[in-house]
């Protein structure tokens, strides 16, 4: 998504020199540890507190490398990396976050990240999942309902959203602080053809646009907040907004599939994702893993970001991943217990180019539609 960064390396993109996107024949663990153990540690900007899970579980397969973790929102990432490239003073090794037509554009086609496939998961990971940078798990956001209060998904469109029924009663994460959630509403507008069929499906007529309103999509982004859409921070507020209501009619709310593990750690959450909902029931964007130009510690930084693709069981570093609406890229592993598989769910896939070219412009229309 195109944003308004001023800050430019022009010195850093001469200096840069490219790592390969995997070295060839068989991924050599040994030689790695050994020069990984040289360096001493490695630090990783990650969108996900799950670094620390993960880092552990690495520290302990691979004793005298000390992963340094930060916990960082995705654009903060960016900017972050953006001011070590110019200052040239590097500290990040690895990056790994949500919002790939930014880090695409700001990062990757300026060279001030580069991606990196393990020798021994070429095979594994499909070329759209490895070009331009390495994705570790698809994430998927869909809607949620309050299971002890409705028996069944209250919904079967997302265009009953738009209804008087539910009129402050659908919750958001804040898309002006998540930049995934710009992704789902641009991946709305670009389905703007499915969503104009979906709404004559649904009312038995054409839609109707509103006035300087250019599609179904945008339409419908229109009448979410005028059906006065509930906006929250984060999507573990959401999930909490929706499981634990104790209203007679409870709201639904957009989320990411994975907050399902959070009803193992409170009983108390009563939630379930709506699996029939139409055109579709949700979006599916990528979370990317690269190494950044300059890299300290670049050995450590491979045999980190071998550890996180996990192993065929979803174990290994992969493990805390490794849960109901997350997806493993990996040919080789299953989807966890319970889940089906990404290709078996209706789902529309997000378009980093798209999100680039549009992203901006359906920020500004929802900022400029709040009430």
């Amino acid at each position: 998504m195109k944003r308004l960064i001023s800050i430019l390396c022009i010195m850093s993109l001469l200096l840069f020199v490219p790592l390969a996107a995997s070295a060839a024949g068989t991924f050599d663990e040994a030689a790695l540890y050994k020069a990984a153990k040289k360096e001493g540690e490695v630090n990783i900007y990650s969108y996900s507190s799950r670094v620390f899970k993960f880092g552990k579980t690495f520290e302990k397969r691979y004793p005298g490398v000390k992963v340094n973790g930060f916990d960082i929102d995705s654009p903060e990432i960016v900017t972050k990396i953006l001011a070590e490239q110019t200052a040239r003073n590097y500290i990040a090794d690895v990056i790994f976050l949500k919002d790939p037509s930014t880090v695409i554009h700001e990062l990757y086609n300026r060279k001030y990240v580069s991606g990196y496939v393990p020798a021994d998961l070429e095979s594994l990971i499909p070329a759209k999942y490895k070009n331009p940078l390495l994705v570790h798990h698809a994430s998927v956001d869909t809607f949620i309902y309050n299971t002890k209060k409705m028996k069944s998904p209250p919904i079967d469109s997302l265009w009953d959203l738009t209804r008087k029924e539910w009129k402050g009663r659908v919750i958001f994460p804040d898309p002006q602080k998540m930049s995934e959630f710009v992704e789902v509403l641009a991946t709305v507008v670009l389905h703007s053809d499915e969503m104009a069929a979906e709404y004559q499906r649904v009312f038995g007529k054409p839609i109707k646009l509103s006035p300087g309103v250019k599609n179904a999509g945008y339409e419908w982004i229109l009448r979410l907040l005028n059906n006065d859409l509930i906006i929250l921070g984060s999507t573990n507020s959401v999930a909490k907004a929706v499981g634990l209501s104790s209203q007679e009619n409870p709201p639904i709310g957009l989320t990411a599939f994975s907050r399902l593990r959070d009803k193992k750690k409170n009983p108390n959450l009563k939630f379930d994702v709506m699996y029939n909902v139409k055109p579709v029931m949700g979006v599916t964007t990528d979370v990317v893993v690269g190494i950044v130009n300059h890299a300290k510690h670049p050995n450590a930084a491979k045999l980190l970001i071998h550890w996180m693709m996990g192993d065929s069981k979803g174990g290994e570093g992969y493990a805390p991943y490794f849960v109901l609406g997350n997806f493993s890229v990996r040919t080789d592993v299953p989807p966890p217990k319970g889940s089906k598989n990404l290709s078996d769910l209706n789902l529309w896939k997000s378009n980093p180019e798209f999100v680039w070219d549009n992203g901006q412009k359906v920020l500004e229309f929802w900022v400029s539609h709040l009430k």
